[in-house]
């Protein structure tokens, strides 16, 4: 009975009370951009049916969360952690016909270094980014015009990376 109660012991104080990562831990960040009005550069500007899709993630286009699907001033882009560069096409006035994406796209890529961080045994590692540029791909019909580079070090989603100018 006693080797018992030794046993018992040893497992409860063994355990630490990281053996569970809760959805308060700190993962992987994603980048937030918000766009303003290029005319007027420190107002916010709701961009109308705004659809984010991630480029080079295999050979095919898959859409970043259907939450994007919507008119919105911020959005969030989840960078690759085993590369450091990560191209998106942003859709205005995002829609559907017969399968085909419409709306008027434009392609930005965002140059990056990777740094993972330890978190906890049950969480493990998350990755932190360190943004270098932002460029935007020109095109006849473009919507965005510049961006600006708020905060180089994207160690959380609470504050706003980058600054786009519609």
């Amino acid at each position: 009975m006693k080797q018992f109660i030794y046993l018992f012991l040893i497992v409860i104080f063994s355990c630490e009370k990281d053996d569970i990562c809760s959805d308060t831990k700190q993962t992987t960040p994603r980048i937030v951009l918000e766009f303003y009005n290029n005319e007027s550069p420190e107002d916010t500007l709701d961009v109308p049916e705004l659809l984010a899709v991630g480029l080079d993630r295999g050979n095919t286009e898959i859409p970043i969360t259907n939450e994007l699907i919507m008119t919105r001033s911020i959005i969030a882009l989840p960078l690759k952690t085993n590369d450091t560069q990560a191209t998106f096409i942003l859709f205005e006035n995002y829609g559907v016909e017969e399968g085909v994406v419409s709306g008027n796209r434009d392609t930005i890529t965002i140059t990056y270094q990777t740094n993972n961080v330890y978190v906890s045994r049950a969480c493990g590692y998350k990755t932190n980014f360190t943004i270098e540029t932002v460029s935007i791909t020109e095109d006849s019909d473009q919507w965005i015009r510049d961006s600006d580079i708020l905060i180089t070090e994207i160690t959380n989603e609470n504050e706003i990376h980058v600054k786009i100018l519609h």
